[in-house]
C-alpha cells in the first residue's frame, strides 16, 4: 500500500465546504472586507474599469455579485448617482442596514453557484465581481461565467477582479532577512498551483461567447506592501477560524502559529505580496442567449 503524505495544511482544505470566511466574527470579517475594499481602490484606480465605464448610460443598471460589505456598490452610486446598483452575497450581515444604503443601493441574498433567478436574467447593462477565488473549485470558474453572462443585457460588460496566486511572492525590504513563516504562507496559500486558474480568465471568457477579453494586472506599490500584506495575514487568520469551525483544529493551530511568526516578520520589511488583475469583456451585441 502506498503511504499517505503529511496532512494538508494549504488552501485546498476549504475544497467541498464552499465559502467559509466569515463562519463567526462577522465584525471583524466585516472590517477585513472594508479594508479589502480601499486597498483595491488605492491600488487600482477605478472601481468600473475604465474601459468600460464611457459605454455605460447615466442610468445604467449594474451588479455586484459577491458585494460582501457593499463598499463598491456605495461608493460607485456617488459615481453614478443615476444608475441602479444591484448587490447579491451569500451573507448580508455585513452589508449597511437598508435605511442607511443609498436610495439607488438594493441587496439580496444569491448564491453564484446555484440557479440565476428568473428575474435577473438579461437584467443589467455592467456585472461586477471580485474575490471568488476561494469559492472557485476543480480550477473551473465556468459556471459562475455562465451565471454572469445571463445577467448581462447584449452588449452588456462583464469586469472580474481577482488575486494572481502564480505570480505571488515574497518581498524583502532586505534581501538578506530570513523569512521562513511568510515564505510558508505563501507556499500554503499557493496550494499546489488551486488558484492558478484567475490569470486564464481571459480565455475563459473567450470560450463562453464574450468578446474582447483583456486583462490587467496590478501589483503592489511600495506604500501599499506594508497594508497589503495585514489584509493578507486577516484573511488567513479569518481561513484559520473556519477551519476550526469545520474541525480541522491542527491544521487551525498551525495556521495561527504561522500568522502570528509572519506578522513579526513583516515588521522586519517582510511581506506577502499577490497582484490583482482585472478581466474586462463584452457580451456580444447581438446575441441575447
Amino acid at each position: 500500500m502506498a503511504e499517505e503524505g503529511p496532512p494538508k495544511t494549504d488552501w485546498s482544505l476549504i475544497d467541498g465546504h464552499g465559502y467559509i470566511l466569515d463562519r463567526d466574527r462577522s465584525h471583524a470579517a466585516a472590517s477585513r472586507l472594508n479594508l479589502q475594499f480601499y486597498l483595491w481602490k488605492d491600488a487600482l484606480k477605478f472601481n468600473i474599469h475604465p474601459s468600460i465605464l464611457p459605454s455605460l448610460p447615466p442610468n445604467a443598471v449594474i451588479a455586484d455579485v459577491a458585494c460582501g460589505s457593499g463598499m463598491w456598490l456605495i461608493d460607485v452610486s456617488r459615481q453614478l448617482p443615476d444608475a441602479h446598483l444591484d448587490g447579491f452575497d451569500l451573507v448580508l450581515r455585513q452589508v449597511p442596514h437598508r435605511k442607511w444604503l443609498p436610495a439607488n443601493v438594493n441587496v439580496r441574498y444569491w448564491n453564484i453557484l446555484e440557479d440565476i433567478p428568473d428575474d435577473l436574467i438579461g437584467k443589467y447593462d455592467y456585472v461586477h465581481t471580485r474575490l471568488l477565488v476561494l469559492i472557485v473549485e476543480h480550477k473551473n470558474p465556468r459556471p459562475i461565467i455562465q451565471n454572469l453572462r445571463k445577467m448581462l443585457k447584449p452588449g452588456g460588460y462583464l469586469q472580474w477582479d481577482e488575486l494572481d496566486c502564480v505570480h505571488m511572492c515574497v518581498k524583502k525590504a532586505d534581501p538578506g532577512i530570513h523569512a521562513p513563516a511568510v515564505e510558508q504562507l505563501r507556499e500554503w496559500s499557493w496550494a499546489d498551483g488551486r488558484h492558478d486558474w484567475t490569470v486564464q480568465l481571459p480565455r475563459f471568457f473567450t470560450e463562453e461567447g464574450f468578446q474582447d477579453a483583456k486583462m490587467d494586472c496590478v501589483g503592489d506599490a511600495p506604500e501599499l506592501i506594508r497594508p497589503f500584506n495585514e489584509q493578507h495575514l486577516l484573511t488567513a487568520e479569518e481561513f484559520a477560524e473556519g477551519l476550526v469551525k469545520l474541525g480541522k483544529r491542527e491544521a487551525a493551530a498551525k495556521y495561527f502559529r504561522l500568522i502570528q511568526e509572519a506578522y513579526e516578520e513583516s515588521v522586519a520589511g517582510v511581506a506577502l505580496c499577490v497582484p490583482r488583475i482585472v478581466c474586462v469583456a463584452q457580451k456580444p451585441p447581438f446575441n441575447s442567449k
